[in-house]
């Protein structure tokens, strides 16, 4: 089987290739590690590349500073003989690490990837070492911007949200007392944080919302329904015929009675 025996040559080449690669890279290892001992050298510490890239998960733009500002250990990695060459590599290596702390901290993989190409580009592009050195202090800075800014829309969103379910719970439940409490637990939130939440965004509080739309609704039942007022208060969960009076008369400066006469008359 002379095909068989041809593959199995060709996988005897191949596997001998990637072990005498693998023994020069070993070997490269080795000398490097010897080269560093004699000269009593250090890489630089991997706990301050942890805290920096900490720092960038949670987008922490001032803890990014301190951690970039403190003294390197040891001297910058050689990925190339040429050492101007080399500064580029490692700037890049350092973007792909910062990227990808980025994404963990929560900005979109694209998001992240297209800025990690941009910088990627500025750094090839780069003319002289202290242009590099510049690169590599705002890199971090900027990664940390991205996941600080992805966390603030993350928390408007979310809050958007909750304002738009508690106007939903409003509108399901209108035949009903509400109570911001009532909502709060319906929507697993702290009543207090969701009233400031509604105020800021809407305007007006929970409670101001729940008599403008309750009014809003006994318009259209004063004008279109043959219901009485009373009936009306309760279907809309008032406490009283009287209290419904008041709230209607705060919203619409007429009591309920004088706005069917004035929007119904041609109705009945």
């Amino acid at each position: 089987m002379p095909g068989a025996l041809g593959i199995m040559e060709r996988i005897e080449f191949e596997g001998k290739v990637l072990h005498d690669k693998k023994g020069t890279i070993e070997h490269e290892i080795s000398k490097l590690k010897f080269n560093m001992q004699e000269n009593t050298m250090v890489h630089n510490s991997y706990m301050r590349e942890k805290r920096q890239l900490e720092f960038i998960r949670q987008g922490d733009i001032e803890g990014v500073r301190k951690s970039t500002d403190e003294p390197m250990q040891g001297p910058v990695g050689i990925l190339a003989k040429e050492p101007f060459q080399s500064r580029k590599y490692v700037a890049v290596c350092a973007m792909a690490v910062y990227a990808r702390a980025a994404i963990d901290g929560g900005v979109l993989s694209d998001d992240a990837f297209a800025a990690g190409d941009s910088w990627a580009m500025k750094i090839d592009e780069a003319t002289s070492e202290e242009e590099i050195d510049q690169y590599g202090a705002e890199m971090p800075v900027f990664f940390a911007q991205m996941v600080k800014d992805q966390n603030l829309r993350n928390k408007k969103e979310q809050g958007n949200r909750l304002v738009e379910q508690c106007k939903k719970y409003v509108f399901q439940h209108m035949h009903e007392k509400i109570s911001v409490r009532g909502i709060a637990e319906a929507l697993y939130v702290n009543p207090d944080y969701l009233s400031d939440l509604f105020s800021k965004k809407v305007g007006m509080t929970i409670k101001q919302y729940i008599s403008q739309e309750k009014v809003n609704l006994s318009k259209n039942l004063l004008i279109y329904s043959p219901y009485d007022c009373k009936s009306i208060a309760n279907y809309l969960g008032f406490s009283s015929q009287s209290h419904f009076g008041k709230v209607f008369r705060e919203h619409t400066g007429m009591t309920p009675n004088e706005y069917r006469i004035r929007y119904a008359k041609d109705v009945f």
